[in-house]
């Protein structure tokens, strides 16, 4: 296993797990106040910004929010668009009522000529497992895991915005 993906990848389920954390307290925080408003509350010295919205344009305000909370769980686990492009990705939810976040199990398959490299992280609530495998020819699997290591880093360096002068 290389170092350098290791750490991307234990990086990547951090902050995946970090933007889901605060998705789920969003939601769940925008749940309680439209069941407050389904209940005729007056949120108004809470939330000032009532005050000068009808009950409608708040409950769909609030609608919209949670919708926007949810899909952002949804897609917490996604990778950049252009290091997605490199291989194949499989991320799975899987959501338990005793739990506060949804367990995640994210694939991650490159191909190359030296062979493929396939990334598991499984996690539940904070904690994962990172798991790195190219297979049980160790020198084809290094050949993989450095062709990878390379396309991350041209896509990183490609991917900066340019500096006008």
């Amino acid at each position: 296993m290389t170092e350098i993906l290791t750490k991307y990848f234990e990086r990547h389920a951090e902050d995946s797990t970090e933007r889901m954390k605060q998705a789920v307290l969003a939601v769940s925080y925008y749940e309680r106040v439209r069941d407050r408003l389904e209940k005729n509350e007056d949120l108004s010295s809470e939330l000032p910004i009532i005050k000068k919205l009808n009950p409608n344009e708040v409950k769909a305000t609030v609608n919209e929010a949670i919708a926007e909370y949810k899909d952002q769980i949804k897609h917490s686990w996604d990778l950049p668009d252009r290091f997605a492009e490199l291989g194949k990705v499989k991320i799975v939810q899987v959501i338990n009522d005793r739990e506060q976040l949804p367990r995640v199990n994210f694939e991650f398959t490159f191909s190359s000529d030296a062979g493929n490299v396939k990334v598991e992280i499984k996690s539940a609530g904070e904690t994962y497992k990172v798991i790195l495998d190219a297979g049980r020819n160790q020198m084809a699997a290094a050949l993989a895991f450095t062709e990878l290591e390379k396309q991350m880093a041209y896509i990183s360096l490609t991917d900066r915005p340019s500096s006008s002068f």
